[in-house]
């Protein structure tokens, strides 16, 4: 599977994307888990929004070995 990050995670990570191998039918939640225990809770807070195949995800989703998962910051404005 193919993660990509975005934005200000992508600079703390030091990292744009990676590839992982995940259990079938692994949900979101079970995927940040793993990610946070890689990189730290910092840099996953909870307001990370994720998205499969660009579409926005909940952590509820179950995850496909050939799909795409995008990890990014919410926007602010100003």
């Amino acid at each position: 599977m193919n993660i990509l990050y975005f934005a200000s995670l992508k600079e703390s990570l030091n990292l744009s994307s990676e590839k992982i191998i995940l259990a079938d039918n692994t949900t979101i939640t079970q995927l940040r888990t793993q990610l946070i225990n890689k990189y730290g809770k910092h840099n996953f807070p909870n307001n990370t929004i994720c998205a499969v195949n660009q579409e926005i995800a909940n952590d509820a989703v179950i995850i496909k070995k050939t799909d795409e998962v995008a990890f990014y910051p919410p926007v602010t404005g100003g």
